[in-house]
């Protein structure tokens, strides 16, 4: 039988390796005890995104004349949906219209089952690039950009 080595022969990053399997290895069966049931409620609370358009008119609860180019003088939707998750938050859903760096106009969702929808009045529109931003208190959930042209005619 062959004589195993002394441990003082092992190498230092041996030792570090063995020691990192054996706190994965402890931290796994600690999560299997214990169910997966923490990590089941973050998720379920976590916001999530589905879509997010611009458009010139809703039909029916849905978006229509879906763009990234708009004519000036347009009656503008932002048209969202979220998970079921994000109406039980204590913070409230919000779209900030934005003309460059202008911050013109904050609305709150109206909420509609998981649809959170805003329109921006045709008078605040004036060429330029704009973009429109979903948040939930400080976190930034969806952005869309889009140009607002000067009407031809």
């Amino acid at each position: 039988m062959a004589k195993l080595p002394p441990l003082r022969n092992l190498r230092k990053t041996t030792i570090i390796v063995i020691a990192v399997f054996l706190g994965f290895l402890i931290h796994r069966l600690i999560i299997i005890a214990l169910g997966n049931t923490t990590v089941q409620e973050t998720v379920e609370t976590e916001l999530t995104l589905a879509q997010s358009v611009v458009c010139s008119h809703i039909v029916n609860g849905t978006p229509f004349g879906v763009d990234s180019v708009f004519e000036e003088g347009t009656r503008l939707y932002y048209y969202s949906t979220v998970s079921s998750a994000a109406q039980l938050g204590a913070d409230t859903l919000m779209h900030i219209w934005f003309n460059g760096a202008d911050t013109i106009q904050k609305s709150a969702c109206n909420m509609s089952q998981d649809v959170c929808l805003t329109t921006i009045v045709p008078n605040l529109l004036k060429p330029g690039e704009w973009s429109v931003d979903l948040v939930v208190g400080h976190k930034l959930l969806s952005t869309r950009q889009f140009v607002v042209e000067p009407i031809h005619r």
